[in-house]
């Protein structure tokens, strides 16, 4: 009797467990495999650009200090600061009352060498005046007519005129100041002719070509941006102390914002295709040995895929191997992911 009770206890223990177990089995769900979610891109030729930039300044074509040929007291300033002026507008005037009294002195002179000339040339039609006393009446009459139109011509430079039509930045003198030759009166600015100078990198110079573009941003005004302009001049000298070469950047009707030295932001084309392959750079992975590649989506799988990448751009990079129009290449999910692994799209 003994022996019977731990064998039936056993028994029952046994069923109890093999009970419980299949009721386990009965009640677990087989879970399906999670199919991760990603979205994607088609791919189609496109234009693509490079850019480099470097900063410039604007710069006037005509930004000059003018000065006066002969020195003087300032009897007039006719300009003021702020001023639009004209060409050939007369800016200020120079004393020139010891001029103005040698001509007058000279007029008379010329007046008596005058008569003596004729006199001696009506003699000499006559048959009673001698050649020679009419060449040297001649001679003299000429000699003050040279020297009448020199003091003239050195009287007109008392008076300082606007050698081409621009603004008045500046006026340094005032009335009644005594001006050496070659002081400044004013400075001058056509601000109808500007362009934008800066200096680059001589490695660059072999990317520069007639067909290079520019586009400048002024930062100071909110960003203001002019693009496809062309590159007006490189320079043909490289500075030994920074290996640089100069460029300017001329700008076609430029507003009344755009004044000498503000700073701009040149970004030049070096490089253009009309039908690129582009990606995000975002999409572009690299494996242990850093070559880059990207997933594609191939019959509702992602598809490892080797590239070779050319020019980078901003946030997009041009691929020239690996890729081939209308292929869908995984965006967004794409690190995710293993080569054939099964995704959903959800664009």
């Amino acid at each position: 009797m003994k022996k019977i009770i731990p064998i039936i206890f056993t028994s029952v223990f046994l069923y109890s467990c093999g009970s419980s177990t299949e009721h386990k089995e009965q009640n677990t769900p087989e879970v399906a495999p999670k199919i991760t979610k990603v979205s994607t891109i088609t791919v189609q030729p496109q234009l693509f650009e490079h850019f480099f930039q470097v900063q410039g300044a604007v710069d006037a074509e005509k930004n000059v200090l003018v000065v006066p040929e002969v020195g003087g007291l300032i009897k007039s300033l006719n300009v003021k600061e702020g001023q639009n002026i004209q060409k050939g507008q007369v800016i200020a005037t120079f004393d020139s009352d010891v001029v103005a009294s040698n001509i007058e002195e000279l007029k008379d002179q010329l007046d008596v060498a005058k008569y003596m000339y004729e006199k001696q040339k009506a003699l000499f039609d006559k048959g009673v005046g001698t050649e020679l006393a009419l060449k040297q009446a001649e001679g003299q009459y000429k000699t003050l007519q040279q020297t009448l139109h020199t003091l003239q011509t050195q009287k007109g430079k008392f008076i300082l005129k606007a050698p081409f039509s621009g603004y008045v930045e500046e006026v340094f003198p005032v009335v009644g100041q005594m001006a050496a030759p070659s002081t400044p009166i004013i400075r001058l600015i056509d601000l109808s002719k500007l362009s934008v100078k800066a200096d680059i990198s001589e490695s660059y110079l072999i990317k520069l070509n007639k067909n290079s573009l520019a586009t400048l941003v002024f930062p100071a005004l909110e960003n203001l941006t002019i693009e496809n302009l062309p590159i007006k001049r490189v320079g043909k000298f490289i500075n030994p102390m920074n290996r640089t070469v100069g460029i300017e950047v001329r700008i076609p009707n430029p507003s009344s914002y755009l004044v000498p030295n503000l700073m701009s932001v040149v970004k030049i084309r070096d490089y253009a295709d009309s039908s690129a392959l582009v990606v995000p750079s975002s999409v572009i992975l690299r494996d242990v040995e850093q070559k880059p590649y990207l997933f594609v989506l191939k019959d509702g799988k992602a598809k490892q895929q080797y590239i070779t990448i050319g020019q980078i751009s901003g946030d997009k990079t041009e691929v020239v191997e690996g890729l081939v129009p209308n292929e869908q290449v995984i965006d967004k999910g794409c690190r995710g992911i293993k080569d054939g692994e099964e995704v959903t799209v959800m664009n």
